[in-house]
């Protein structure tokens, strides 16, 4: 990595900081950054020289505290999706622990991963997709549990809710399936190259605008709760998904689609427009 690039990367980390923290001081970044504290002073000088509307000295604290204008601006992008400085990315390297770990402080995480990923199978499938390569599995699934072969022709990787996916061409099926990466049990990559491509797979190219809703069973109090809660306070959501990930959002959000048998309390939120985007779900 060439310096500039590594300085615009430090510049981003601390403006991650400063926005999901609200201030940014010499210690917690020289902890964070591992730099002396020579160096991060003048990365603090450099960082509020480029975004000067950012930051508002603090001398009882002796931090620089983020302004209001500079959330109300991080927000708008946030919302629009224009933004960089997501809690993920910030979570991702701000010396967060999870939750019950040594360590952990008033910011934790707490993540459930039931569904561990193999570095070895996720980056030899990724290798495939580069190099346009089939691969042979044995693979196991709920309609069929024990071990039996495919092969595929893989174009993508996705974390669609809590687990991965490899999403490709099964050859045995004769079409574009999701393969769980935890169920793959062997994997050999070949010699033929793919002869299917990602443009190919409809499903996965289509984009899916899905109108979420508070769940009409409510009451008016509690959807109102939901609204506020999930949408800022409007009547509804559109989201938009590839086609072949919709199943997934729908579980992972436990959205209603039928609301005459899917009811609260267990469910909260539903899809209006159930109809237009009946076929990209999972078939009965």
């Amino acid at each position: 990595m060439n310096s500039n690039l590594l300085e615009k990367n430090r510049y981003k980390v601390m403006r991650r900081m400063a926005l999901w923290e609200g201030r940014l001081s010499r210690g917690r970044l020289m902890d964070v950054l591992g730099l002396s504290g020579i160096r991060v002073s003048q990365l603090l000088r450099e960082v509020r020289e480029e975004t000067p509307e950012w930051f508002e000295w603090d001398s009882k604290s002796k931090s620089y505290f983020v302004t209001p204008a500079a959330f109300k601006r991080a927000q708008a992008e946030l919302k629009a999706g224009l933004s960089d400085l997501s809690l993920a990315a910030y979570l991702a390297e701000a010396d967060i622990h999870a939750d019950l770990t040594p360590g952990a402080g008033p910011v934790t995480v707490a993540p459930w991963g039931f569904s561990k990923v193999n570095p070895s199978t996720f980056s030899r499938i990724r290798l495939a997709i580069e190099q346009g390569t089939r691969m042979k599995l044995e693979y196991r699934s709920m309609r069929t549990p024990e071990q039996h072969p495919r092969t595929v022709e893989p174009h993508s990787l996705v974390q669609a809710g809590r687990r991965w996916h490899m999403r490709g061409y099964c050859l045995e099926t004769g079409d574009f399936r999701d393969f769980v990466l935890g169920r793959i049990t062997k994997l050999t990559t070949m010699d033929q190259k793919s002869e299917t491509t990602v443009a190919e797979d409809t499903k996965w190219t289509s984009v899916v605008k899905v109108r979420i809703q508070a769940h009409p069973n409510l009451t008016h109090e509690q959807q109102d709760l939901v609204r506020s809660e999930y949408f800022d306070g409007t009547a509804a959501r559109v989201h938009s998904c590839r086609g072949a990930l919709l199943p997934y959002l729908v579980h992972e959000l436990r959205l209603a689609l039928d609301v005459t048998k899917e009811l609260p309390p267990e469910y909260q939120l539903a899809v209006e427009n159930v109809d237009e985007v009946r076929k990209w779900l999972f078939p009965a």
